[in-house]
């Protein structure tokens, strides 16, 4: 038997970072061109170290510099709640369609966070997060994306 590649094979061939199909809460902003902070929220559809495709009612512009949050189900065990901290710029935009009923972005990052969900305290820890493995910041193994 010959596989033979498909368009949507190829380009996932081409991304050099896992992306995880979770739906997830997310909150997000970017400046408009008038320099006022625009912002909304919606569900992301996958994630990875290096993106997050996001399906929201409002989308910024491609070429936006973006920042979001995705909140992290918190475990049994867990009494502080955590979420993936991401600043990136829009690389692609869909519009509401027939076959999509909420439009949708794709950003790549610049730099990707995992870190207790701010309450208001000084005390939290941030995380920096890879495609393999997760270290708290400053220690020698730290892998905080940043490209």
């Amino acid at each position: 038997m010959v596989v033979r590649p498909t368009p949507v094979s190829r380009v996932a061939e081409r991304r050099a970072a896992l992306r995880y199909p979770l739906r997830l809460p997310i909150v997000f902003s970017w400046q408009d061109e008038t320099g006022r902070v625009q912002g909304c929220d919606g569900y992301c559809r996958d994630l990875g170290s290096r993106g997050i495709y996001v399906t929201a009612q409002l989308i910024p512009p491609l070429g936006a510099s973006v920042e979001m949050n995705v909140f992290l189900p918190r475990p049994g065990h867990s009494t502080r709640p955590s979420e993936i901290h991401a600043i990136g710029r829009v690389v692609r935009s869909e519009k509401q369609t027939p076959a999509s009923e909420v439009p949708g972005f794709a950003a790549m990052n610049h730099t990707t966070r995992l870190r207790e969900t701010r309450t208001g305290h000084a005390e939290a820890e941030d995380y920096a997060v890879d495609d393999f493995s997760i270290g708290r910041s400053g220690e020698s193994n730290e892998t905080l994306s940043e490209e």
